[in-house]
Formats: C-alpha cells, sequence, structure tokens
C-alpha cells in the first residue's frame, strides 16, 4: 500500500508539472494579498491530495460502476 501511495504521488508530481503551472498561479493569485497567497496555496494542493487519495482507494470502484 505504501509503494502504491509513493508511486501515485511521484506520478502527481510529474503529471502537474509544478514549474510549467507557476505562471498560472501568479496570475490567478495575482489579486490576493501576499500574505494571505500562501493559504491558499496550501488549501488548494491539501484539496488536489485529497481527492488524489480519493481515487487511489475508491478509483477502481468507481470506474467499475
Amino acid at each position: 500500500m505504501l509503494q502504491d501511495f509513493l508511486q501515485a504521488l511521484i506520478l502527481l508530481i510529474l503529471v502537474t508539472d509544478p514549474f510549467g503551472n507557476i505562471p498560472i498561479f501568479v496570475s490567478v493569485l495575482s489579486k490576493v494579498a501576499p500574505e494571505r497567497r500562501w493559504i491558499v496555496v496550501v488549501r488548494e494542493c491539501a484539496i488536489a491530495f485529497f481527492i488524489l487519495l480519493i481515487f487511489m482507494f475508491f478509483g477502481k470502484v468507481f470506474l467499475d460502476a
């Protein structure tokens, strides 16, 4: 199970291309106060992480339905 998690984590990091998404984050967060930006970034990363976990555990059931 840990190996599956690590594989999914590495795949997510490679697929999302964090350095390529920096211009998108900068443009979207340009109107957000600088002290609040980190809170927004951490919140969005946490949401993406939990969605990944949901699909990791229940994706097979979802695709079989």
